[in-house]
């Protein structure tokens, strides 16, 4: 009876541990990546002597302390808060190839080189013309943009005599 009895418990023990599920393993999930910020530098615009420089932020919504080089003199030093922004750059030389970089100063590390090259300077051959504007005390330009030969645009004072001959103010 002994041997039944511990039969039976034996058996009972393998059929239980045979009978019992175990439990479901978990789907598995992708592994969690976490993207560092970087950044992105652009060109947004170039003339002769200024350029404006596109920085954008990727991977990151806070704060990122950040550092501009240009041919590795430092331009600009702060924080980008917005997603991106434009830094104007002036007081450069014409037809000049500058360096510029993008580093973020929590981690050191860099954005991608950009190479911006300056417009040459023009070489339009203008035929300058005087001409006396007014008649009485001293008109003036201030300053002349000329577009082209059919738009150019004046600004200053031009004083007249009115229909009896008198200085009109």
């Amino acid at each position: 009876m002994k041997d039944y009895i511990l039969s039976f418990v034996f058996v009972s023990l393998v059929l239980l541990n045979l009978g019992c599920k175990k439990s479901p393993t978990e789907i598995d999930k992708p592994p969690i990546v976490i993207t560092p910020p970087s950044l992105e530098l652009s060109v947004d615009g170039v003339s002769c002597t200024e350029a404006w420089i596109k920085v954008k932020k990727l991977n990151d919504t806070t704060f990122l302390p950040i550092s501009v080089k240009i041919n590795e003199k430092e331009f600009f030093h702060g924080f980008l808060a917005a997603a991106d922004t434009v830094l104007f750059v002036d007081s450069l030389t014409p037809n000049t190839t500058y360096t510029v970089k993008g580093i973020i100063l929590d981690t050191l590390q860099t954005a991608k080189e950009l190479k911006v090259t300056t417009l040459p300077t023009t070489s339009h051959n203008f035929t300058w013309q005087t001409f006396e504007f007014g008649e009485h005390s001293s008109s003036v330009l201030n300053d002349v943009a000329i577009i082209d030969e059919n738009n150019i645009w004046a600004v200053g004072e031009i004083y007249m005599n009115d229909s009896l001959g008198n200085p009109d103010p």
